[in-house]
């Protein structure tokens, strides 16, 4: 007889074995769900230049004539020998009144980039790919320079060309 209960204790286990393992995978199906929908707001908040430049072009705009208000960011938000990322774009100021633009879009994986750092290196935060301020590669895993975003500088706002 012990051996019956043993054989029924098993079989409440692997029950119970299968109903919590189903309870699992139902978890996981759903937190995997949350996650994908919640990642398409990383990239536009995960960059706190962003916010401030939005912020800075939306009063410089406001100030200045109506055809302003297309403007990724006013010319000094940009800082000499560094940038901003605006809008998937990233904005950099090499030397005094150089200006030049690429896509923000790490193009290993898509993640956005940073702003540059104190030293003017653009990297991604998701594998460290780094490029220079002029947008060059540095250090992969990306495989190519970041591709450049055509823009043209008019009464101290920057514009999408």
């Amino acid at each position: 007889m012990t051996d019956l209960n043993t054989g029924a204790d098993t079989a409440r286990r692997v029950l119970a074995s299968r109903r919590g393992m189903m309870c699992g995978l139902a978890g996981l199906g759903a937190a995997g769900a949350l996650a994908a929908c919640g990642t398409a707001e990383p990239p536009s908040s995960g960059s706190e230049t962003t916010e401030g430049a939005d912020g800075g072009d939306g009063n410089d705009g406001a100030n200045g004539d109506g055809g302003q208000s297309g403007a990724l960011a006013a010319t000094g938000d940009v800082p000499v020998g560094g940038g901003l990322v605006v809008d998937q774009t990233v904005l950099v100021q090499p030397s005094a009144d150089e200006f030049l633009a690429f896509s923000a879009v790490c193009p290993h994986e898509g993640a956005i980039v940073e702003a540059p750092d104190a030293d003017g290196n653009i990297v991604c935060p998701r594998h460290q790919s780094t490029w220079t301020i002029e947008g060059g590669l540095e250090r992969g895993p990306a495989e190519v320079d970041l591709p450049e975003v055509q823009i043209t500088v008019e009464d101290g706002q920057i514009f999408p060309a």
